[in-house]
């Protein structure tokens, strides 16, 4: 069901429940371990979805835009608290409403009570399909994968990625410290370079970066 759709048959009843907010980039809209007593429907943005963990380090492992719902998942589980934080990327509209509106909703309208458990569907296929491979999958296999999806299709004759090493490690679930020695052993290789202390890709090591990419699929 498309976003569209679903507003526009949105109840009245349900609709003056439902309040528009607005998060900016790096503001978190939900926190792992807070009250899931509301759910968000998204309308614009995207956002990251990570876990932290005792030790300090963030594991980002999904992300979220439109029609996807923050919240569903706990709120029909029956859980109390959030499981994963939910940050902007970019700027994000959302409309909020509480777990209890958003369940009369699905009890009262069955196409949005199948929309939402396709929406819950997609969001789940992924982590079951790829369940237990990133435990097991070393650092360096990992931090490859990442660079070369980050590279995707872009054509330049040098890419330069601007992401943090903070945020790479969190990405791929490990330490700023195993990132850091991924990138000095790929520089040691001459399969990246660095500018600034950001990675740089020639057009050969783009290359390689490529058929990478093109194994791993």
């Amino acid at each position: 069901m498309k976003l569209d759709y679903m507003l526009e048959h949105m109840p009245e009843e349900i609709r003056q429940h439902a309040t528009k907010r607005t998060f900016q980039p790096g503001e978190t809209v939900v926190r792992k371990g807070e009250r899931a007593d509301h759910i968000y429907l998204i309308t614009a943005g995207r956002l990251r979805v990570s876990n932290e963990f005792e030790s300090g380090q963030r594991y980002t492992f999904a992300s979220l835009a439109v029609p996807d719902i923050i919240g569903d998942l706990e709120v029909l589980a029956g859980q109390e608290c959030f499981a994963a934080t939910n940050e902007a990327v970019t700027e994000c509209q959302v409309l909020s409403m509480t777990a209890e509106t958003f369940l009369h909703w699905m009890r009262t309208d069955n196409d949005f009570a199948v929309a939402v458990a396709r929406l819950l569907a997609a969001k789940m296929y992924p982590t079951s399909n790829e369940a237990g491979r990133v435990k097991f999958q070393p650092s360096q296999e990992r931090f490859e994968e990442y660079l070369a999806k980050r590279l995707g299709d872009i054509e330049t004759d040098l890419f330069i990625l601007h992401t943090s090493r903070q945020q790479i490690a969190d990405d791929i679930g490990t330490s700023v410290k195993t990132v850091n020695r991924c990138v000095t052993k790929m520089r040691d290789d001459g399969d990246l370079s660095l500018l600034h202390g950001k990675i740089t890709l020639n057009r050969q090591q783009q290359d390689r970066l490529r058929s990478l990419l093109a194994t791993v699929d």
